[in-house]
């Protein structure tokens, strides 16, 4: 990579932290006002992008932040589920971030709206079945199936369990 694209992905974590960083200090941050701000950084970012892989990461970003941001600021499903759309409508750049998203989704329906946790539980069992499919010494593997089991765990204390986890058996 050229130094002068690897200060410009430099300067975009800085700039994305910068922003994380203030919006969850705001504690009167709406979840539409942080949503333009993301989409304000975005566009900002997209103008000094010079590929198309650039750009479409650069979106995945803002997407995947804004995600974050509904996590902990969205009030109504609606506001969540647009934000989750968004990232999968734009595809996930790892499976790092595949696993934020379904633990996200979970978490954020076992506090706001139980109705929505079978989608979270789908989500988390398909990124377990995909990090199961790495080979085992990966390192992201054992990591991220730790994180998975921490937040089932959590979600199940709170009462939700899979769907058909207690199915009986005539």
């Amino acid at each position: 990579m050229k130094p002068s694209r690897e200060s410009f992905w430099r300067r975009v974590a800085m700039e994305f932290d910068k922003l994380n960083v203030a919006l969850l200090q705001n504690t009167s941050a709406l979840f539409s006002e942080g949503s333009r701000e993301y989409q304000a950084l975005q566009k900002t970012l997209l103008r000094e992008a010079e590929t198309e892989w650039e750009r479409r990461h650069i979106r995945r970003l803002a997407a995947h932040n804004i995600l974050s941001f509904a996590h902990f600021r969205a009030r109504t499903w609606d506001e969540y589920r647009r934000a989750l759309l968004r990232v999968q409508r734009l595809d996930y750049p790892s499976l790092e971030y595949r696993m934020h998203a379904a633990c996200e989704t979970l978490e954020w329906a076992a506090d706001h709206d139980p109705t929505k946790a079978a989608l979270g539980w789908t989500m988390v069992e398909e990124t377990e079945r995909r990090l199961r499919r790495l080979r085992r010494r990966h390192p992201v593997r054992k990591q991220a199936l730790a994180a998975l089991a921490s937040v089932k765990q959590r979600v199940a204390r709170k009462g939700l369990t899979p769907p058909g986890a207690f199915k009986r058996t005539p």
